[in-house]
């Protein structure tokens, strides 16, 4: 499992997964501090170009980590008041641009729109978002009556995830859903 899943948008035919979002400028040569929804900032080496909202690219190259966040540059970006304009301003990238993961790891991204259902086969409801919990991540499910619930995404609770048949095995305890 790997952290990436914030906010998915869609453009045009893609759907994008934001995966940074720049927060305040670093020095006077367009540095920039940016939060990042990765596992490191390895991913960036291997996913360089970014796009905002609107569909507009940028090259990013990752530089270093500080206090918490990661500092970067953008290509075009050469001093503070370009980088200034950009501040608060999401990065997203496509899914198929992220690097390839090992049999059986999945990006947490990728558990979005999954079919939650019971060991038996009977149906839970569909995996809308992942909420961030000190614990661990948990899923939020919208059941079929339109209300949602909340499953730990921990192997106490999540049996199996199939990207491929779309679905996520779900073990409840008694009062969880």
């Amino acid at each position: 499992m790997h952290n990436l899943f914030y906010i998915n948008i869609k453009l045009g035919v893609n759907f994008m997964t934001e995966v940074m979002q720049i927060v305040n400028t670093h020095g006077v040569k367009g540095e920039m501090k940016a939060l990042y929804f990765a596992d490191s900032p390895e991913f960036f080496k291997q996913v360089p170009t970014l796009y905002d909202k609107n569909g507009r690219a940028f090259k990013i190259t990752p530089l270093r980590e500080h206090k918490g966040a990661l500092l970067i540059n953008i290509d075009g970006i050469d001093d503070m008041n370009k980088a200034e304009a950009l501040k608060g301003t999401s990065l997203f990238a496509k899914r198929e641009d992220f690097p390839a993961l090992p049999a059986g790891e999945y990006y947490l991204t990728d558990l979005i729109g999954l079919a939650a259902v019971e060991k038996d086969g009977g149906e839970i409801g569909k995996v809308i978002n992942i909420s961030e919990n000190a614990a661990q991540n948990l899923l939020v499910i919208e059941k079929p009556d339109g209300t949602t619930v909340l499953v730990p995404n921990c192997d106490a609770f999540v049996e199996k995830v199939d990207l491929d048949e779309k679905t996520i095995i779900i073990t409840p305890i008694e009062g969880l859903l």
